[in-house]
């Protein structure tokens, strides 16, 4: 799970046509939408579908909601049962267990017993017993998570497994909505959820859409810079904020699977490429892995660049 709504924000667009914005608070975070479209009828129409949208995945997605498609199959693990699944979780989880295998775990999501862990940590400003740690990572694993591709069935082989979509979700929706904005004929459109953000064709009388991000100086101080960006996916994620100090460490909010603690090294990431959902997930996975793990596996996904700044606020 993620917290970096901070990391991007928008610099006002000023452009002949029927340029209409709109926000909706879902998922924990609080998406934009910028479209021109013919007329402001049809603008509030297709913010109005784009919203429902989300709301449909959050009602799949979100670990928070008790009847939620994916609480539902988590609450399966370990029975030995088959769970036909949705479209869209089935598409998910594909493209978790894909981003998984080529990142050795560093992004896996069957994180949720950990994430629910540090969650109260958190609340609490406790370090977890590391008994509770162990017990939590007994419990992720990847390879837990089975796919029957014919039936579009899920089957959780671990008792008291959780998936948690916090890394991948908001990548989703907003890749969702661009499904949407192209049927609708949509051409020139900017949706933003927290970190992750896409734009396609730019403003008229633009050659981009203008987009204030973070940055480092020479002296390793977080500054503000400008990206012009157009048909393009980024995802922006770090520690700077939501952190926990505790006997002198500080743990990120943002954890290693493999060892069931926050991530220690002080950092944020953009990633850069086509689509949201894939970029969502590789951010997550990229904050986690050490720097020569990093270029193997930017290698794998060569349609997407990376940047990292290594944070000394």
């Amino acid at each position: 799970m993620r917290f970096f709504c901070w990391f991007l924000s928008l610099i006002p667009v000023l452009a002949c046509g029927q340029r209409q914005e709109f926000f909706h608070p879902q998922m924990g975070t609080l998406f934009q939408v910028i479209l021109y479209a013919e007329d402001t009828v049809q603008g509030k129409a297709i913010a109005q579908e784009l919203f429902d949208r989300i709301d449909t995945l959050n009602a799949i997605f979100s670990d928070y909601l008790e009847n939620s498609e994916i609480n539902r199959i988590s609450a399966s693990a370990g029975t030995g049962q088959k769970i036909k699944v949705s479209t869209e979780m089935w598409r998910l989880i594909a493209v978790s267990q894909r981003v998984s295998r080529k990142s050795d775990g560093a992004f896996d999501l069957s994180i949720g017993p950990l994430s629910k862990l540090w969650r109260r940590a958190f609340r609490q400003t406790q370090f977890p017993a590391l008994a509770e740690i162990k017990t939590a990572k007994e419990k992720v694993n990847y390879r837990f998570i089975q796919r029957y591709p014919l039936t579009k069935k899920i089957r959780l082989t671990k008792a008291g497994m959780r998936l948690d979509a916090g890394g991948i979700a908001k990548g989703f929706a907003v890749d969702e909505c661009f499904k949407i904005l192209r049927k609708a004929g949509v051409s020139s459109a900017l949706v933003a959820a927290g970190g992750d953000i896409r734009v396609g064709a730019a403003p008229p009388d633009k050659a981009a859409w203008t987009i204030a991000s973070k940055g480092l100086n020479e002296k390793g101080e977080t500054v503000d810079v400008e990206l012009s960006l157009k048909r393009e996916a980024v995802s922006t994620s770090g520690d700077t904020y939501r952190f926990l100090d505790w006997e002198g460490q500080r743990y990120s909010h943002i954890i290693d699977p493999r060892t069931g603690l926050g991530i220690q090294h002080r950092q944020f990431s953009r990633l850069a490429g086509p689509r949201s959902t894939l970029a969502d997930a590789l951010a997550t996975a990229i904050n986690v892995l050490k720097a020569e793990d990093r270029k193997i596996l930017m290698k794998k996904f060569s349609r997407y660049t990376l940047e990292v700044y290594e944070s000394k606020d």
